[in-house]
């Protein structure tokens, strides 16, 4: 019997609606990424919520001190250790435990053999680039100090995070952040000291946070002063070469803080920097994505000839997909954020955040692309588009400062971090090639 034109069967209805999706892989990575985001969440909302008082406390051009300190800070930890937790996570599952500890004990060495000269070099050139610095001597000598101990601290919860620990982590974690917070509250609010009292809160609370994992680290073995000069080469050979790629990254995420306080005013670098902690939501959101994504593909990419491409394809869009829904949050919302979470003086915070939100969305991208490039050994391509992006940030802020003014600043970071995007999309593409146009096939 024919069937009556525009009438379908039941089974014909049931097989054109079926979803052609699989969410068994989103509700893994789901899981795996619950205890960091979590935690990475609690931890970032401590100080967005107290934004309020600090803004209040502190004009613009106080909270830009605290702004330059915060990216001197940066660089600084960049070039004198911030790599080395990777010499660890290399060696942790493949080595005893008596290596580790040797590997830890003589990389604490090097994170302050690196941090005094640090110090010794600032000493040094001060007195010609203290009109660049901007701060005095005082606080630009306390900038290693302070890097040596985030270095460590950031040693050890590379430890609990390699152990699994992620409850150990996260306590850690959130209470660096609580005691910053804490101190920073009682010497700005209570003291009235300023932007110094927030200083000293960032200060203090890094090296609490050092002394307590010191303290874990060698109450669980996991400390040996045994001085070895193989593992200094074996802890050089690994972490100098990704030194570049960590200062790299600190310059083009950051220089606009010292682009708008060298071409304009403290005032505005307040403004900006304000914008940028409020924009720094989207990057929170990729970071604790890809805290779990990586883990994923590199699993997924162990078993490579049973890898599913389209099902990969499609986990890829749902963590773009997320990102897009943060980024877009933080543009539509920002006025209102504003608002609540600021004082009045800095309400031309809003003129930055969309350019800075779209920014943090391409380098949260950017970031989920690198397991791809990075399990095809293709580091050096990513060394060259780091270094490349770098003198291109630079020369893009000059350029667009002349153009659009401070405003040039926002748009330079947003291109960059777009092109950057494209750089490493490009690249894995070739490699490992995806089915994206498929993958947005939803019904069978």
């Amino acid at each position: 019997m024919r069937r009556q034109p525009g009438r379908l069967r039941d089974a014909d209805v049931s097989y054109m609606i079926q979803p052609n999706i699989d969410l068994r892989g989103l509700v893994h990575l789901g899981k795996m990424s619950r205890g960091y985001f979590v935690t990475t969440f609690i931890n970032q909302t401590i100080p967005f919520m107290v934004l309020p008082v600090l803004t209040r406390y502190l004009a613009p051009g106080q909270f830009a001190n605290v702004a330059l300190f915060s990216f001197y800070l940066a660089i600084v930890s960049a070039l004198t250790g911030a790599s080395v937790p990777t010499v660890i996570e290399k060696h942790f599952f493949e080595s005893a435990k008596t290596r580790i500890a040797m590997l830890i004990g003589n990389s604490l060495l090097v994170i302050v053999a690196f941090s005094l000269a640090a110090l010794l070099a600032i000493g040094i050139t001060y007195p010609f680039l203290k009109k660049y610095f901007d701060l005095n001597l005082f606080w630009l000598l306390l900038v290693p100090l302070s890097a040596c101990a985030l270095n460590v601290f950031s040693l050890g919860l590379a430890v609990m995070r390699n152990e699994k620990k992620r409850l150990l982590f996260g306590q850690h974690q959130i209470g660096n952040t609580a005691i910053n917070i804490a101190i920073s509250l009682l010497l700005v609010v209570v003291f009235l000291q300023g932007w110094q009292g927030r200083v000293w809160g960032i200060i203090i609370s890094y090296f609490v946070s050092m002394l307590l994992v010191y303290s874990y680290l060698q109450a669980n073995g996991y400390i040996s002063f045994a001085i070895s000069k193989r593992y200094f080469k074996d802890i050089l050979g690994v972490a100098l070469p990704l030194v570049p790629n960590s200062f790299q990254a600190v310059i083009i995420a950051q220089v606009g803080i010292f682009f708008m306080q060298l071409q304009f005013s403290k005032e505005w670098l307040g403004v900006y920097a304000v914008a940028f902690q409020l924009a720094y939501a989207v990057r929170l959101l990729s970071n604790a994505l890809a805290l779990s994504w990586s883990p994923y593909l590199f699993e997924q990419f162990a078993k490579m000839d049973g890898i599913n491409r389209m099902y990969l394809t499609r986990m890829f869009l749902a963590l773009i997909g997320l990102m897009l829904l943060g980024a877009a949050f933080i543009i539509v919302f920002s006025g209102k954020i504003l608002l609540v979470m600021t004082d009045l003086k800095y309400w031309d915070a809003k003129k930055f955040i969309p350019w800075l939100a779209a920014g943090f969305f391409f380098q949260g991208v950017y970031i989920f692309f690198m397991p791809f490039l990075i399990k095809f050994e293709k580091q050096g391509y990513i060394s060259k588009v780091s270094f490349l992006s770098m003198l291109a940030m630079i020369a893009l802020n000059f350029w667009f400062i002349r153009g659009f003014g401070y405003m040039g600043i926002a748009f330079a970071f947003a291109v960059i971090y777009f092109l950057m995007f494209l750089a490493v999309a490009w690249k894995a593409q070739q490699i490992f090639p995806l089915p994206w146009l498929g993958a947005l096939k939803v019904w069978r």
